[in-house]
């Protein structure tokens, strides 16, 4: 079988000699481009250019209609409290709770539950009583 023949490797130009005088890159390289910069670099010059930052983001937040808050009645009030004084610091929960953009279910590890505060604290968020809907235990420390 005959082998495959072989591009010849041009001499390199007067500027690719400035850029590179070792002669360490060569045009041959298909991860170069002809002045030796790495092709995937090249690219980011064809990036769109995003004038108006963030403001796709606002239309999406418009777009969003939120549900307006539902209150507890005193029974479903009275088992979230009994729930929340159960708790232990480590516990897996699951909470559901009202924020700006509607319901939300959060799973998380109990931090602390601070009465005092009226907050119960996840590790990354800290929730107020009166925004809970329902809160499930999913394992315990």
């Amino acid at each position: 079988m005959p082998k495959p023949k072989q591009q010849p490797v041009r001499p390199p130009t007067a500027f690719e000699r400035l850029a590179d005088p070792e002669g360490r890159r060569r045009a041959a390289d298909p991860n170069l481009t002809a002045n030796g910069a790495v092709r995937a670099n090249r690219a980011a010059q064809f990036m769109p250019f995003a004038a108006l930052t963030g403001y796709y983001e606002l239309v999406r937040k418009q777009e969003i209609t939120v549900e307006s808050k539902r209150e507890l009645t005193e029974e479903k009030a009275l088992v979230l409290s009994k729930k929340l004084e159960g708790l232990k610091r480590g516990d897996l929960v699951r909470v559901t709770y009202y924020d700006t953009y509607g319901y939300r279910s959060r799973t998380g590890i109990l931090d602390e539950v601070l009465p005092a505060f009226k907050l119960l604290k996840l590790r990354d968020i800290a929730i107020n009583f009166d925004d809970i809907q329902g809160i499930e235990l999913r394992g315990r420390a």
